[in-house]
């Protein structure tokens, strides 16, 4: 089995994520992920529930390999599976047999495109799900979303959640009892289960939905600048993101984190801590936030995969000077990083000396215990793009795409944005790469 313990989820492949993510977006974190992190855990279904991972596949020839494929050839990207297959075409198959809810038809070329490149039968090549993560999920919602809430959520939008968090998943739970090995708590379930509270879904309707779709039925019914429907998509992302937290935990894997608003960062500290069976938070004993200029994404993917995968090994100090600092955060531990990524940067812009740079906002927060994510919420600037924030049980590393004086070069200053249904801090103004 690999050593995957660093590795953080790849969470904008999940679907939820993925249907408002467009294929830049997944592109710029594929490759800023590769660069920066160890390696990438992905559970089986995201193989399958992202759009945007199926065009960067499918769109190379055949004869030639893309780059989420050659990542995963070198064991940069490990595939999280319900249970041994032999080949993606098998992990279709039992998606579909044990009735997941997601949108599994006309993926077949996908699966044969994946189990040609990579040997997901091979031991070493794949994790197995540990047994009852159900289980864990369903004790994470009772957790956060059952009795007093957490610091930070709005007691209205709290109050108006009341009959999701309680008569949802109660419901939820006795539907997943029903289903082929289900057991604990599904979150297609619960999906299905609000939908029927919310008045938009008939629970005896075959065929699946996922959140987008149930608060777009909502939107129409109560309209979408109402206080209802904000409370129903505040719902949403908090079970998406207790999900993750407890999928990468199940794992051994670290959680990849997005939230918009005070009430999700309020849910995610109740998560993050308990997932990693710890007490509360403790304060920050060290941090560091270092800009780089580094290769625009467009012009590092037009390099051949095998340029750009070896181009990381010269972050080789970098990456293992990040995990000493967040273990053990010192002045020491801090400068060896900062100035590993400084010079991996430096390295970086040596193998493209005529790209235009692009900044990219790095920060590491070593805590006590685990990240309390107040400061991965400030991370989120006014002058900068979406950030991810991956946390593990020392602390977290969250980095971002960023256009400095962007609104200045361009004689614009409009504010930041929150799509409808989506978890992400973007730009209003395009982002160029």
């Amino acid at each position: 089995m690999p050593d995957h313990a660093d590795f953080p989820l790849f969470t904008i492949t999940d679907g939820s994520l993925d249907a408002n993510t467009d294929a830049n977006e997944f592109e710029t974190r594929l490759v800023h992920g590769l660069l920066l992190e160890p390696g990438l855990v992905m559970g089986d279904a995201y193989f399958f529930s992202s759009a945007n991972l199926k065009e960067h596949v499918l769109g190379r020839a055949h004869d030639s390999v893309s780059l989420f494929e050659a990542a995963m050839k070198r064991g940069l990207i490990i595939p999280a599976l319900r249970q041994p297959a032999k080949d993606f075409k098998a992990v279709l198959g039992y998606l579909r047999n044990q009735q997941m809810r997601g949108h599994y038809d006309e993926l077949d070329p996908l699966a044969e495109r994946l189990s040609s490149s990579y040997d997901l039968g091979a031991e070493a090549n794949r994790v197995i799900w540990p047994l009852r993560s159900g289980v864990g999920y369903e004790r994470l919602i009772q957790h956060c979303l059952l009795g007093q809430p957490p610091a930070g959520v709005d007691s209205g939008i709290w109050q108006l959640t009341e009959g999701l968090r309680h008569d949802g998943v109660i419901e939820a739970k006795r539907l997943t009892m029903l289903l082929p090995e289900g057991e604990g708590l599904r979150r297609g379930e619960l999906i299905r289960v609000a939908g029927s509270l919310l008045g938009v879904l008939d629970l005896t309707t075959q065929g699946t939905i996922g959140r987008d779709e149930v608060l777009s039925r909502y939107a129409r019914s109560v309209g979408e600048e109402s206080v209802r429907y904000t409370a129903a998509k505040e719902f949403f992302d908090w079970i998406d993101e207790i999900h993750r937290v407890n999928f990468a935990r199940s794992l051994g894997a670290r959680p990849s984190v997005f939230t918009s608003t005070p009430s999700s960062a309020g849910v995610l500290q109740r998560a993050v801590p308990s997932a990693a069976g710890e007490g509360s938070p403790q304060s920050v004993r060290d941090e560091f936030t270092i800009d780089i200029e580094i290769p625009q994404v467009r012009r590092l993917l037009k390099w051949p995969p095998e340029k750009l995968l070896s181009a990381r090994d010269f972050g080789a100090a970098w990456r293992d000077s990040a995990r000493h600092f967040l273990a053990d955060p010192n002045t020491v531990t801090r400068h060896s990083a900062e100035n590993a990524l400084e010079e991996y940067a430096g390295e970086l812009r040596n193998l493209a000396p005529a790209s235009p740079y692009v900044s990219l906002s790095v920060q590491a927060v070593a805590t006590g215990a685990a990240p309390t994510l107040l400061a991965a919420a400030e991370f989120a600037r006014p002058d900068a793009g979406p950030y991810v924030a991956t946390t593990a049980s020392t602390g977290y590393l969250a980095y971002q795409y960023a256009e400095k004086g962007r609104h200045e070069e361009k004689g614009r200053h409009e504010k930041d944005s929150v799509s409808p249904g989506r978890n992400i801090i973007e730009p209003s103004c395009p982002t160029a790469q």
